[in-house]
């Protein structure tokens, strides 16, 4: 019946074929819901975050209790991580490995994006900025064993669903077609017990096999918020994980947007071995390059919008005029590249300035460890992947933090960066770093030590463990006593207008 189905669907009237498909509402190509600024989420009080680190700890803790149960003999298998903007999950992979692992890295149909490749881990070089996105510098980048890639076939167009795998529900192939161009990728998921997926959640979904997900990108806070094909394919995705897997407040602020419950605070890992404190083998050179002995390094990608990147520049500048042994040292890359050139110039910091070029992260360590401190982002008040590497390297991070969120959720309070809203304060915070040496020092010590205990591979790699394992056994968590499970309030309910009101056209995202 439903292969008749399947053929005769063109045949009905749009009428009923929606009717049929989405139960006469289909999707509409608007927003869903949007927010500008998930941190600033009513329900994000200490007394909510808190609660939801609480209740973690306990679903954590029933996982592992679980697994011991379970023979040694039982425990092997294979998984794959799916998705992998940004190496996100190349990074945690390589961490959990450790614990016995067996993980394949499956990226994501169409991303060729040097920095979401494995082997940009493993790079000991640098490329233009302005490079990154050519397929070309793949071939230059090393390369890395239990990687896939697979690319987007055509003939989905000419199949009926009676030529397609048994694992293809019949309502995904009527709703979501096109997407079964990526038949290549589903059928390689079928060989792992479980699946863990990022920026492309869709893929474990149609897949058919038991997985989790996390965030990364603007998967959940901006797709998901598309009433098209792709946000409501990628909020089923979302939804039908058996666990959401967490590392910032804000996945909180987007579950209550999308009535979510099923999250779980697992911080992202990163292999504390490979990003650790060394020798600092480029300051020599930069003395010699620049005649300075202060080095304030900046990694991440020059954006205004999402970074607030002018904020640090202005600080430095500050900074730089009482203190004329500074310098800023700038990976250049980011969509205002030329912009921050120009800021360089109207600043009078361009001679004070090292422009290096985008580093793999081989390089980059070597950058983090020769460093005397880092400047990330100041406009969200989170933390990804560039505050954690320069953290696990002892290399003390200026930024802005939600520090209340981020003290109720850690396990030992929020991390020890030093923070800053303003030029004025980014300069403060440089002259606390370069004014006292032993301060210095200790600063160094905590940051190290903050990370290995909040998001070191060691404290860590087994939790993520004993969730895949429970769900490749197609364990099913239970989420009954979520604080997340609680009605939204009315407060709750007038943000959420406010911010669809004030969404930008769709589908804009700024």
């Amino acid at each position: 019946m439903q292969y008749v189905l399947a053929d005769r669907v063109e045949d009905l009237s749009p009428k009923l074929r929606d009717r049929l498909l989405w139960g006469r509402r289909p999707p509409r190509h608007v927003w869903h819901s949007f927010d500008r600024t998930p941190w600033n989420h009513p329900w994000l009080s200490l007394a909510h975050i808190r609660a939801m680190r609480d209740f973690s700890a306990d679903m954590r803790a029933a996982a592992m209790e679980s697994i011991e149960k379970i023979p040694g003999a039982e425990r092997s298998g294979g998984y794959a991580f799916v998705g992998n903007l940004a190496n996100a999950m190349y990074m945690r992979a390589q961490g959990i490995r450790r614990a016995g692992l067996a993980i394949d890295v499956i990226g994501a149909p169409g991303d060729s994006y040097a920095m979401s490749q494995p082997g940009w881990e493993e790079f000991d070089g640098e490329i233009e900025g302005d490079r990154l996105g050519m397929p070309e510098w793949q071939a230059s980048l090393p390369t890395v064993e239990h990687f896939y890639a697979f690319s987007q076939i055509m003939q989905w167009a000419d199949m009926r669903l009676r030529e397609f795998p048994s694992f293809v529900r019949c309502s995904d192939y009527l709703r979501w077609p096109v997407y079964f161009g990526h038949l290549p990728v589903l059928k390689k998921l079928q060989q792992y017990d479980a699946l863990f997926a990022a920026q492309a959640p869709y893929l474990a979904y149609l897949s058919r096999r038991p997985y989790l997900v996390s965030q990364v990108g603007g998967d959940i806070w901006y797709e998901c918020a598309r009433d098209d094909e792709l946000g409501r394919l990628q909020r089923l995705a979302f939804c039908e994980a058996n666990a959401f897997l967490v590392s910032n407040p804000w996945s909180f602020a987007h579950a209550r947007r999308y009535g979510m419950c099923h999250l779980i605070y697992v911080p992202f890992i990163l292999d504390q071995d490979t990003y650790c404190p060394g020798e600092p083998i480029f300051r020599e050179e930069w003395r010699a390059q620049s005649g300075g002995d202060f080095f304030v390094l900046s990694t991440a990608r020059v954006d205004e919008f999402y970074k607030g990147s002018s904020i640090g520049l202005e600080g430095f500048a500050a900074f730089s005029r009482q203190h004329p042994e500074a310098r800023l040292v700038q990976i250049g890359w980011g969509a205002d590249l030329a912009d921050m050139r120009r800021k360089l110039a109207d600043l009078g910091i361009a001679d004070r300035t090292i422009l290096l070029r985008a580093a793999g992260k081989r390089r980059l360590i070597s950058y983090l460890r020769s460093a005397d401190c880092l400047l990330d982002q100041f406009r969200l008040g989170y933390f990804g992947a560039t505050a954690l590497e320069a953290m696990a390297c002892g290399l003390p991070v200026i930024m802005r933090l939600e520090r209340g969120q981020y003290d109720a959720l850690c396990e030992t309070g929020a991390p020890p960066v030093l923070d800053a809203n303003t030029p004025g304060e980014v300069c403060d915070q440089l002259n606390r770093l370069a004014g006292n040496s032993e301060w210095h020092a200790g600063a160094r010590h905590a940051h190290r030590e903050w990370f290995l205990q909040n998001h070191g591979s060691t404290r860590w790699s087994m939790d993520y463990f004993a969730l895949l394992l429970l769900t490749a056994r197609n364990h099913r968590f239970r989420f009954h006593r979520s604080p997340l499970r609680r009605p939204l309030s009315t407060e709750e309910r007038e943000y959420h207008a406010t911010e669809l009101a004030n969404a930008p056209p769709f589908p804009n995202y700024q």
